[in-house]
C-alpha cells in the first residue's frame, strides 16, 4: 500500500476543520451543481460524511476530480463568457486550498492588483483611479486580456507556485485540477474557488515589471488600465505591457485595448470616467462573481432538462454481477506440466501426478510455457468457455495462440473502425492516451521520488509533464506519437536509477539481450498486454483496430494503444517494487548463450508480483467501485466501446500523485 500523502500544507487543507470551513463557504456561494448532478441541497444531506471521506481519499491518494459542467453566461456588455463549475465535493476541496493558500500568496501580490482580494473591491479600484487621476495622470491605457482565463499554461503557472509553496503533494493536487479540466495544457476554470488566487498569482510577475516601469496600474482580473502623464509615455507603456504578456503565453486584446484621457472619458468596473467626475452604470458587468454563478446555475437548470446517458436498473445490476465475478489467468509455467480436461473440468497434473483441479468459469487466460502440454480435449474445454490461451518461450513472447472467432459483435466492430477511419476522432483518442501515458510517468516518478527526494527525478518529472503541452498543438499522429516519445527518453534514466544496484539501467530495450530491470519489465509487460487483450474480447471489441498504434495484420493495435494508460501504474511499478523488495535477485536470473533469462524460481517471482499487484484494491474512475486492476481494464475497454458507438469523449485511466 502506497504511503499516506503528506505535506505541511497539504497537511491542513485535507483536514476535516479545514474542509468544514471550506464546505461551509462554498455553501453560503450557494451556485449549481457540478457535472455529477449533485446540488448544494442534497450535499448538504450527507456533508459530514462527504467531509470524512474526502479528507481519507485526498490523504491516502485516491481523491479524483468529478466533471466539471460547462455553461455559458450571456455578458451585459455582449457576447458570452464560458463558466465550468466544478462538482460540490471539488469545489469544497478546492476552497480549503484557497482559504490555506490564500494568506501566503496575498502578501506577494502588489498593491495594483484589486480582484478577489480581501480587502480589496470595485470600489477601492475606482477610489484609486480617481486618485491617480488628481496626481496628474491624465492618460490612461484602457486594456483587456485576451480570453484571460482560458489561456492561463499550465506550467509556467505551476512553476510560479512552487516558487512561492514549499509543498509538492500540494502542488501536484492542484496541477490535478488543472489537468482534469483542461486537455490543453490550458486554462483555469472559471467557477472554480481556486482560479481566482490562481489568476491573480499569474499576472503579480507582469504587475511587478509595471510598476518597476513607473507606470501606474489598477488591475481587476484581465481587466486593467496603465496611467502615465503623458501620451507618450502611455503608448510606451502599451507596448510593454503587450510584450510582458507575451513573454507570459497571454495576448493583449487589441480590440478592447485603446489610449484614452480623462478628458474623453472611458468606461472601467462599471463606472464612466470623465474628467474629474465618476458615476456607475446602470449595469456593470463585471468579472464573474456571485452574479455570474446565479446566471450560470438558470443555464445549468435548463440544460439539466437534456437527456442523460444513463445505465437502467437492470443494466446497473448487470455491471455490479459483472464486476462481483473475479476472474483470473492460470499460468502453466513449470516444465513437466499438463494440462487436461475431466468432463467440465480442466485439471493440471505435475511430474509426480499430483493434480490441481481447475473450474472454467472463472479462468480468462491460460499461458503455456516451454515443455509444457495440453491436450486437444482441454483446448476444446478452454475454447468453449471463452479462454484465452497462449503458448509463450522462454522471454515470455507469445508464440502461439488458441482461441475462438471472437465475440461476434459485427455492429461494435462497424462502430469501432469508423473511429479510427475518422481522422479527427483518432487524433483526438491518439492524444487522450499519450496524455495518460506521459500523465502517469510523471505521476509514477513522483510517487517513487516521494522519499528519495532525488532532484535529478524531481526534475526530470517536470520535464515530462511540460511535453504535455505540445499535444495540444500537433496535429498527426506520428507527431502524437513523437511526444511520446520525448516524454520516455526523460522517463527511462530517472526511472532506472529507481532500481538498487546492481540493476539500474539507464535506456529501454526490448531486445533479447536486455538487462534484468528490461528483462523483467518486458515480461511484466507481456502479461500485461494478454490480461487486455482477454478484457478487450470479454467487452467485444477488435483487439487489431487502433487509434494511436496503426492497423496491421497480426497486431494487436488496440492492445498497444490501452497498454499505455496501464504501463506505469502496474508493469513499470511492478517491476520497481519486485527488485526493491529483493522478491527479484542476481539468483533470479541465468545466461543462457550470452543472453540472459529467468530462472525457474525467477518466473514464479514475477508472476506471483504482478499477480499480487493487480489483486489490489483499485478506485474504478467510472463507476466509483472498488475493484482490482483486471476490472478496471474491463471498464476502460467498455468505456472506450460505449466511445466508439456514441461518439463521446474517451477519459482514458491517469494515476493520483
Amino acid at each position: 500500500m502506497a504511503p499516506p500523502i503528506s505535506g505541511a500544507l497539504f497537511d491542513i487543507v485535507s483536514s476535516l476543520p479545514c474542509l468544514r470551513a471550506a464546505w461551509l463557504r462554498v455553501e453560503a456561494n450557494q451556485g449549481a451543481a457540478g457535472g455529477d448532478g449533485v446540488s448544494i441541497e442534497r450535499f448538504a444531506h450527507v456533508a459530514e460524511a462527504q467531509l470524512e471521506l474526502l479528507s481519507r481519499h485526498l490523504r491516502h491518494g485516491h481523491y479524483r476530480p468529478g466533471p466539471a459542467r460547462r455553461v455559458y453566461v450571456p455578458k451585459k456588455s455582449g457576447g458570452i463568457r464560458p463558466l465550468d463549475i466544478p462538482c460540490v465535493i471539488d469545489r469544497v476541496a478546492q476552497a480549503a486550498a484557497a482559504l490555506t493558500l490564500d494568506p501566503i500568496l496575498d502578501k506577494e501580490m502588489e498593491d495594483s492588483s484589486f480582484a478577489y482580494r480581501r480587502g480589496r473591491s470595485v470600489a477601492r479600484a475606482v477610489a484609486r483611479v480617481a486618485s491617480l487621476r488628481r496626481a496628474g495622470f491624465t492618460h490612461v491605457v484602457d486594456g483587456d486580456i485576451r480570453r484571460y482565463f482560458e489561456n492561463i499554461p499550465h506550467e509556467r503557472l505551476i512553476g510560479k507556485l512552487e516558487r512561492h509553496v514549499d509543498d509538492p503533494a500540494l502542488v501536484d493536487l492542484i496541477w490535478l485540477w488543472l489537468e482534469s479540466y483542461s486537455l490543453t495544457g490550458r486554462g483555469v476554470p472559471q467557477g472554480s474557488p481556486i482560479s481566482p488566487l490562481l489568476a491573480n498569482l499569474y499576472l503579480d510577475s507582469v504587475d511587478e515589471a509595471i510598476a518597476s516601469a513607473g507606470v501606474q496600474l489598477v488591475r481587476f482580473a484581465d481587466d486593467f488600465i496603465l496611467l502615465t502623464r503623458s501620451p507618450e509615455k502611455a503608448d510606451d507603456a502599451m507596448r510593454h505591457m503587450a510584450a510582458l504578456l507575451r513573454s507570459e503565453g497571454l495576448e493583449l486584446n487589441p480590440e478592447k485595448s485603446r489610449l484614452v484621457t480623462f478628458s474623453e472619458g472611458f468606461r472601467f468596473l462599471g463606472h464612466i470616467f470623465v474628467r474629474s467626475m465618476v458615476m456607475q452604470e446602470v449595469s456593470p458587468d463585471e468579472t464573474p462573481s456571485e452574479d455570474a454563478i446565479e446566471a450560470a446555475e438558470q443555464f445549468a437548470k435548463e440544460a439539466a432538462r437534456a437527456p442523460h446517458n444513463a445505465n437502467t436498473d437492470e443494466q446497473a445490476t448487470q455491471e455490479k454481477s459483472r464486476h462481483a465475478r473475479r476472474l483470473f489467468p492460470v499460468y502453466v509455467i513449470e516444465p513437466g506440466r499438463r494440462l487436461e480436461a475431466r468432463g467440465e473440468r480442466l485439471r493440471l497434473l505435475d511430474e509426480a501426478g499430483r493434480v490441481i483441479d481447475l473450474p472454467p468459469a472463472r479462468i480468462n487466460r491460460i499461458e503455456l510455457g516451454p515443455d509444457t502440454e495440453a491436450t486437444l480435449e482441454a483446448l476444446d474445454l478452454a475454447i468453449a468457455n471463452d479462454i484465452d490461451i497462449v503458448r509463450i518461450n522462454a522471454r515470455g513472447d507469445v508464440v502461439a495462440r488458441y482461441e475462438t472467432e471472437g465475440p461476434t459483435r459485427a455492429r461494435l466492430h462497424l462502430a469501432q473502425a469508423a473511429m479510427i477511419l475518422d481522422p479527427d476522432r483518432r487524433l483526438a483518442m491518439a492524444k487522450t492516451i499519450v496524455k495518460a501515458r506521459i500523465h502517469n510517468q510523471r505521476a509514477l516518478l513522483r510517487r517513487l521520488n516521494r522519499d528519495r527526494k532525488h532532484p535529478d527525478m524531481a526534475h526530470a518529472a517536470q520535464k515530462i509533464g511540460r511535453t504535455m503541452l505540445k499535444l495540444g498543438i500537433v496535429q498527426e499522429i506520428a507527431s502524437v506519437m513523437g511526444v511520446e516519445g520525448e516524454a520516455s527518453a526523460l522517463f527511462w534514466p530517472a526511472f532506472g536509477q529507481c532500481f538498487p544496484e546492481p540493476f539500474r539501467f539507464s535506456r529501454r530495450t526490448r531486445k533479447a539481450e536486455a538487462d534484468a530491470g528490461n528483462l523483467v519489465i518486458n515480461v511484466l509487460v507481456g502479461i500485461l498486454a494478454r490480461d487486455l487483450r482477454a478484457m478487450a474480447l470479454r467487452a467485444g471489441l477488435h483487439p487489431g483496430m487502433g487509434a494511436l498504434h496503426s492497423t496491421r495484420n497480426g497486431e494487436d493495435a488496440l492492445i498497444y494503444d490501452i497498454i499505455e494508460e496501464f504501463r506505469s501504474p502496474i508493469a513499470e511499478a511492478c517491476a520497481s517494487a519486485l527488485f526493491n523488495r529483493q522478491a527479484v535477485d542476481h539468483r533470479s536470473f541465468t545466461k543462457d548463450a550470452s543472453r540472459l533469462r529467468l530462472t525457474r524460481d525467477g518466473w514464479a517471482a514475477v508472476i506471483r508480483g504482478y499477480e499480487a499487484w493487480v489483486a489490489r484494491p483499485v478506485k474504478s474512475p467510472r463507476s466509483d467501485m472498488t475493484l482490482n486492476w483486471r476490472g478496471v481494464m474491463l471498464e476502460q475497454f467498455q468505456l472506450y466501446a460505449d466511445v466508439c458507438v456514441s461518439g463521446s469523449d474517451y477519459r482514458a485511466y491517469a494515476m493520483d500523485y
